[in-house]
This record gives structure tokens, sequence and C-alpha cells, in this order.
């Protein structure tokens, strides 16, 4: 059995590269920082929670690369708004921005609160499109510099052809963040606008639901053949991201759960 390649193997194109992954604290966004880091690049990592986010830095430096923390709330709009532009002032500049922040509360759909629905859209919608507006500027100063292409990605979900029982929010939610994308797409043709729609993935984000109704929620799911395919490590779906990203001349809608995890 072979080994993988090392990230700075894997995708030499990122060396020097200036990345901003927010909601890195965890999950797919972590992993794909830390291998970025590894490959090279210089990399900023916002969340709202600081504690994993030092965590996150660590690691990083454990593994020979580098990366720096900042703290955003994305609900909060000038928090969002302003996190790019900090991201280029640490880095000296700004080529990338991967927006990975989501949550899913579980319950459903007729027992949604409204408070519930504003915190899915706020977070999952709202605030990715606030950060990414508010990156526009970072990215269009290093347009037509030596490098690469200015590009943002948004990380979308297989579940939007086929809403998941008790998360529909947050499929709805990833639908509209992946019109966003398109939307941007057209009005910045300048800008690669990379939408990424991720398979089913070992993350923390379940881990704050209540015990028995995720119980209850994953035994619906099997019985009705939601749960069918393959499950990707956090570190498999962010080499692939990352792979679609380098890949200049390929798709900008990029879907994952075509692909094998071999």
């Amino acid at each position: 059995m072979t080994s993988s390649p090392a990230p700075s193997e894997r995708w030499p194109a990122l060396r020097g590269r200036r990345m901003l992954v927010v909601g890195a604290s965890s999950g797919i966004g972590r992993a794909l920082a830390l291998l970025a880091a590894g490959a090279g690049a210089a990399v900023a990592v916002a969340a709202r929670r600081l504690d994993e986010l030092e965590a996150t830095v660590s690691q990083a430096k454990a593994a020979g690369g580098a990366a720096q923390r900042l703290w955003c709330d994305v609900t909060e709009p000038q928090a969002a708004r302003s996190v790019a532009a900090d991201a280029a002032q640490l880095l000296g500049g700004l080529d990338t921005v991967v927006f990975s922040s989501g949550v899913a509360p579980l319950g459903r759909l007729s027992d949604a609160s409204a408070e519930e629905w504003e915190v899915v859209l706020a977070t999952n919608v709202v605030g990715g499109a606030l950060v990414l507006a508010g990156a526009l500027q970072p990215l269009r100063d290093a347009h037509g510099a030596s490098g690469p292409r200015p590009s943002v990605v948004v990380l979308s979900t297989h579940i939007v052809e086929r809403p998941w029982p008790g998360i529909v929010p947050y499929a709805a939610s990833k639908a509209a963040l992946a019109t966003v994308a398109r939307g941007l797409r057209g009005e910045e043709p300048w800008l690669r606008v990379l939408d990424v729609v991720v398979p089913n993935t070992t993350t923390p984000f379940a881990d704050g639901w209540e015990k028995a109704a995720a119980s209850e929620a994953v035994t619906a799911w099997a019985n009705g053949g939601y749960l069918e395919g393959p499950v990707w490590s956090a570190e498999q779906t962010a080499a692939a991201v990352l792979d679609a990203l380098v890949a200049e001349e390929g798709p900008d809608d990029v879907d994952l759960t075509a692909l094998s995890t071999d």
C-alpha cells in the first residue's frame, strides 16, 4: 500500500498562495487549512471559537506549516465583511478565500422556529455572502499580479438535491449559498468562483445534537436510503477541494460525490 504524497508534493501550486479559510476551527475547514499550510500556502484561519482556532494553528505548526488566526463570527455583519481585509493585512495580500462555515439544527421542518431559521440563514447564507462581498477588493488588488487567478470556494452539499428529514433548513441554506456563488461568478468574471458539492463526511458537525433525537434521525436516514455511498474523512474531502482549486482549467461547479475516495 503506497502512502499519499506530502501536501507540498501534491499541491506545489499552493506554495506562497495567500489563503483565508473561514470556518477553520473544525471539520473540513480545519483539514483544508492544515493541508494548504503543509503545501506552503500562507494561511489565515477564521472562526468564532478562538480556542479551536488556536488548535488549528498549533497543528499547522507541528506539521511544518504555518497559520495565523482571526476571530470572526459570520453572523455579525461587520465581522463577516471585514475578515478578508484583515486577512490580507496579515498575509500581505489575498489570493483565495474558502468559506466552510455552517450550522444545522436538528428537527422537523414543522417544528423549526423563526429564530432557528434566522441562525441557519445568517450563518450559512448571509454570512457567506458578506464574507465574499468583503473579499472582492482584496482579491481584486491581487488580480493582474503575477500569481494564481484570484478565487473563492464555497462548500455545498449533495443533500440539496434530496434534503434529509430533520435538517431541511440546512439543505435550503446550502442551495441558497450555491446560488450566491453562481451569481457572483456572473457579476465578477475576473474572479474564479468554485461551488464544491461535498459528500457524506465525518466531522463534528452533529456534536451538538441531542443524542436520542440524533439516533432517531440516523435510523430514519438509513431506512430511507439517505446514507448510501461512501463516507469520506474530513482530510479526504479537503484534499479533493484543493485538487479542484489548483486545477485552474477545471470546472467551477465540482461534485465530489462523483469521485472515488481512492
